[in-house]
């Protein structure tokens, strides 16, 4: 392994983007959307509320393209690690703009709080990893109609890129034994990164709707 280059040495992306460029370019054109929507409805409010209800919706679009990013460079554990952040933070701005209670926990422990009280107080029930159960357990509530399904195949493809898992793993071997070391796009794995191109695709074309619907909570807020 010559390290040197693996780390120093300038990534060529050209087999990537020959691979994905008709998918990776729909994706862009939704996160452009995503970014117009943000900064037309979402920066203007000045609620001090909402100061970390826009901070979440910032870094969900920013790990969204970071993630994208990491994939063209070959590094699809990263990957998955940061599009985890990129569906975790959406859900917090979610909740955080939520005007209603919210049911927290589940069995005996289960119980409803403000989850903006709760976060700012740093009540272990407003942690940004138990985010996107909380809005799937809330999905009613929340007016996610079609909340549930998405975020929950995103919540289960994700948690094999938060650990040592067998996922992570398989996204590191090639056929031939040979491993991978700090990225690089194979063709081998290109049924892997197109499973995360859907994902992140996925969120881009729900975000708009979702930032609109959070922007018009900020007029109800006191």
């Amino acid at each position: 392994m010559e390290l040197d280059q693996i780390i120093l040495g300038e990534r060529d992306i050209s087999n990537f983007k020959s691979t994905f460029e008709t998918k990776v370019n729909q994706i862009i054109r939704r996160l452009n959307t995503c970014e117009s929507v943000f900064e037309g409805l979402m920066l203007a409010n000045k609620h001090p509320k909402y100061k970390w209800v826009n901070e979440h919706v910032f870094l969900s679009l920013e790990s969204a393209v970071s993630s994208l990013r990491l994939l063209a460079e070959g590094h699809i554990n990263a990957a998955g690690n940061t599009m985890r952040i990129s569906y975790e933070a959406l859900c917090m701005s979610i909740l955080l703009s939520s005007p209603r209670k919210l049911k927290a926990g589940r069995g005996k422990t289960a119980k409803e709080i403000d989850f903006y009280s709760s976060f700012m107080s740093e009540d272990n029930l407003a942690k940004a990893h138990l985010s996107i159960g909380m809005v799937i357990q809330n999905s009613t509530a929340l007016g996610l109609v079609s909340g549930n399904e998405w975020l929950k195949q995103a919540k289960d493809f994700y948690n094999g890129y938060s650990h040592a898992s067998k996922m992570v793993f398989s996204s590191l071997t090639l056929e031939s034994g040979k491993s991978i070391v700090g990225g690089g796009y194979n063709e081998e794995k290109q049924d892997i990164v197109s499973q995360h191109l859907e994902y992140i695709d996925r969120l881009a074309m729900q975000m708009p709707e979702l930032i609109k619907e959070i922007a018009t909570r900020n007029l109800t807020l006191s």
